[in-house]
């Protein structure tokens, strides 16, 4: 039996936590749920696969730059269909429109309410930031040769963590379980075509979430992390690669749905 205290979890409050429609407290509720319920947690990762693509169908091509003058005389124009777009990018399948809009209406068993994406956690990055400076040291070093055999399915019989499909051209330089505040994570460091050194690293986040790859500001590194289900994952290059570590960590998000 269910604990009597645990919060009651609908559809519609499963469609909010897709369209980021829900508060903080909100989202740990769903995430604590999708935690115990794999089947759950499996067709919300779909969603957000497909939210994720929807958007990137609706986002306008990039202005032009003599074009961007009339771009910020059109945003008035763009900010009314706003609403239009957010109903489109909740629909992760025709039938649920109108379930996807008493969603955003916030109608169901929590109060869906307008939030703001969790805060990047920063214990992660400045464990995968040290990590990374160890892999760089140990890459300078004769006495500590580098790894270069990558065991995937071994990694995760010992630690429970799940990479992703790594792109082929990538060259293994290292590869080290590295301790952090969160459990032991996996470092590996690469040599990849159009970002130079590049090092993943990967660590059991303590909870369910699912939060979309994004940049995280730091100052002379390019470093954009990610969550899908338990496994948090951060990738970290030069600072003047911030766009390319972004568009890598997408592609290396969408082997793990």
């Amino acid at each position: 039996m269910m604990p009597n205290d645990e919060p009651q979890i609908a559809e519609l409050d499963l469609d909010a936590y897709v369209d980021d429609q829900l508060t903080g407290p909100q989202r740990s509720d769903v995430e604590a749920y999708l935690a115990r319920r794999p089947q759950a947690a499996a067709r919300v990762m779909r969603d957000l696969a497909l939210r994720r693509d929807l958007g990137r169908a609706l986002a306008p091509p990039p202005a032009p730059r003599p074009l961007l003058g009339a771009a910020r005389r059109l945003a008035a124009a763009r900010r009314r269909d706003a609403r239009l777009r957010r109903m489109l990018r909740l629909v992760p399948a025709a039938m649920l429109v109108g379930m996807g809009w008493l969603a955003h209406a916030g109608l169901g068993p929590l109060v869906v309410s307008q939030g703001q994406a969790s805060a990047p956690p920063p214990a992660l990055v400045t464990a995968a930031l040290s990590a990374h400076e160890v892999s760089l040291l140990r890459l300078s070093m004769a006495s500590q040769p580098g790894i270069a055999r990558l065991d995937p399915a071994e990694m995760r019989a010992a630690t429970g963590i799940v990479l992703p499909a790594f792109d082929p051209s990538w060259t293994v330089r290292d590869a080290q379980v590295f301790p952090s505040p969160q459990g032991p994570g996996i470092e590996i460091l690469f040599e990849a075509p159009g970002l130079g050194q590049v090092s993943h690293f990967a660590v059991r986040a303590g909870s369910f979430g699912v939060t979309l790859p994004h940049l995280q500001k730091t100052p002379g590194q390019g470093v954009a992390w990610f969550q899908i289900g338990e496994t948090a994952h951060v990738l970290i290059a030069g600072a003047d690669k911030a766009e390319a570590v972004l568009a890598a960590s997408r592609r290396l998000s969408d082997t793990l749905y």
